[in-house]
């Protein structure tokens, strides 16, 4: 209902590639490896003792459809990753680095977003312990990218020369297979919901509005099938990373069938398309504006 900027915890979407470890060591300890000068592994009490960084992140899983609730937001809490691949020291071949997860699951992110000041590696979520199904006791948080580079439960980080990244790759009728990173642009209803049913003559619209890397500039919606369009309220102050929850007075003139459609800009220019781009064959990036149909008696 987005009754808050963040989502609870127990509320939070939850996709996992492999099922969570039945059991954790009782001295979780992170590896740090491969192409550095000085490979060393650190104790979780360390991680946690290290000066702090929170920061508010949206995650959007890389599947999620138009109007999907595999998104949701969160504070997270723990170190930059940064300052532990200074104490690694890479070697001027790494280029990459691969996140491994206690399920075995395998993500490579380029060296410089790693290097990024605000990526994290997380032990609490929402100023709670990070739990399980999230990725305790320790996870990566990539903000403002999909979230199958946030590797859950982490045991280890290699620096590597080459990306070998074999899913999460765009594919179009040309044959391309870049892959999937930043987050488009995008927005979604939180009420009304598909085919509801509205009595009286005026709703509040609410929904939530998120940029990726960039921040929210302007949401709109129409209540015209997209033939017009009239400016949201944005109930929270834009910033890179997060999402901000927006809501439009709708003054409704009669009775009838009205098509509800939301398009997000942000601070780069980006606008949501009206359709998902039809050279698109795979099911990643679903950024078209959502549409639903309510009736009003």
């Amino acid at each position: 209902m987005l009754n808050d900027w963040t989502t609870p915890n127990q509320f939070f979407f939850i996709r996992e590639h492999f099922p969570p470890p039945k059991t954790l060591p009782a001295d979780w300890r992170l590896r740090i490896g491969g192409a550095v000068e000085n490979p060393f592994e650190i104790s979780l009490r360390e991680i946690v003792d290290a000066p702090p960084i929170e920061l508010p992140v949206t995650l959007e899983c890389a599947e999620n459809a138009v109007g999907g609730g595999l998104v949701s937001h969160a504070v997270w809490k723990g170190v930059s990753l940064d300052g532990l691949l200074n104490r690694a020291k890479p070697l001027s071949e790494g280029r990459f680095i691969r996140l491994t997860g206690e399920d075995t699951y395998v993500r490579n992110l380029p060296l410089s977003k790693a290097r990024h000041r605000d990526t994290l590696l997380a032990y609490e979520m929402n100023r709670e312990k990070l739990p399980l199904v999230h990725g305790g006791p320790l996870r990566a948080v990539i903000p403002g990218w999909y979230g199958m580079d946030s590797v859950k439960w982490l045991r280890r980080i290699d620096i590597v020369a080459e990306s070998k990244n074999e899913s999460y790759v765009r594919r179009t009728r040309s044959g391309s297979g870049e892959p999937v990173a930043e987050m488009k642009v995008k927005s979604a209803f939180a009420r009304p919901l598909k085919g509801a049913v509205l009595f009286g003559r005026r709703l509040v619209v609410r929904g939530a509005a998120w940029a990726g890397e960039r921040t929210v500039r302007r949401v709109e919606v129409s209540v015209h099938a997209g033939s017009s369009w009239q400016e949201a309220v944005l109930l929270d102050d834009p910033q890179a990373y997060s999402w901000v929850r927006w809501q439009y007075d709708w003054k409704i003139a009669q009775p009838g069938r009205y098509t509800l459609s939301v398009r997000t800009t942000d601070d780069g220019g980006r606008t949501q398309p009206l359709q998902r781009d039809p050279d698109r064959l795979d099911s990643y990036e679903q950024d078209a504006c959502q549409r639903i149909i309510v009736t009003v008696v």
